[in-house]
């Protein structure tokens, strides 16, 4: 039978989220407790936060590790069930990682005024089942390995990144003009780059542009990138 939520689409869902509700397991007591987070994403879609240890969720975590992050996609109006959503379930591990560090900062950019602030720090989802809702009647339970792609090599995705910027700095203007709506004279340039997509930013803002098909090597890149120019050239 075919799935009526695919693995891709609980993917570019998550690629595209900015913000998810983080449910921890209570310190004093073991409630369920729920709260707002920004969320980021790893080079192969793996989710992960930056959080204050002075914050409940963080405590929570320091002292059981079990949690998940529910994304959405409402929509506008109308009834918000019938939008979207996937909750990925885990343990939350605590990282220095300074992959982590960039792609946060690409994807958040106002953080940069708080990523050094000692009391923060980086907590990767280590996924062990995901749930995704599309509405009524289209549910399934997912594997991690249905949703997150396999191990992918940073540097060919930065030399992209460096490459577009260079060498295509105008489509990157249309880019977020023409696909994204991006209002305004900013100078915009690509922030970060993944087999999905990618972040485009201004500085202040960064907005995910995702590819037709995932790109896992040089040519496949290549050819993203180009009808991502092809179609903003004809919006």
């Amino acid at each position: 039978m075919a799935r009526t939520f695919t693995g891709p689409e609980a993917s570019l869902l998550l690629r595209q989220a900015r913000t998810a509700s983080l449910a921890t397991i209570d310190r004093n007591g073991g409630t369920p407790y729920a709260s707002l987070v920004n969320l980021a994403t790893t080079l192969e879609g793996q989710l992960f936060v930056f959080i204050s240890k002075l914050a409940w969720h963080t405590q929570n975590l320091m002292s059981d590790g079990r949690g998940s992050l529910l994304a959405t996609a409402l929509p506008a109006t109308g009834d918000a069930l019938t939008g979207p959503r996937v909750t990925v379930m885990g343990r939350f591990i605590e990282t220095k990682s300074p992959t982590l560090r960039a792609r946060y900062a690409a994807q958040h950019p106002q953080a940069r005024t708080y990523l050094d602030f000692p009391d923060f720090s980086f907590w990767q989802v280590s996924a062990e089942t995901i749930h995704a809702i599309a509405g009524f009647g289209r549910i399934e339970t997912l594997a991690p390995g249905e949703v997150f792609s396999g191990p992918a090599t940073q540097d060919l995705y930065d030399s992209a990144l460096s490459h577009v910027n260079e060498d295509h700095a105008e489509a990157v203007q249309l880019y977020a003009r023409k696909l994204l709506g991006a209002a305004g004279h900013g100078q915009w340039k690509i922030a970060c780059v993944d087999p999905d997509g990618c972040h485009v930013s201004d500085g202040e803002t960064a907005l995910r542009l995702s590819f037709d098909t995932p790109a896992h090597d040089a040519q496949s890149l290549r050819a993203a990138f180009a009808e991502l120019s092809r179609r903003a050239r004809v919006v």
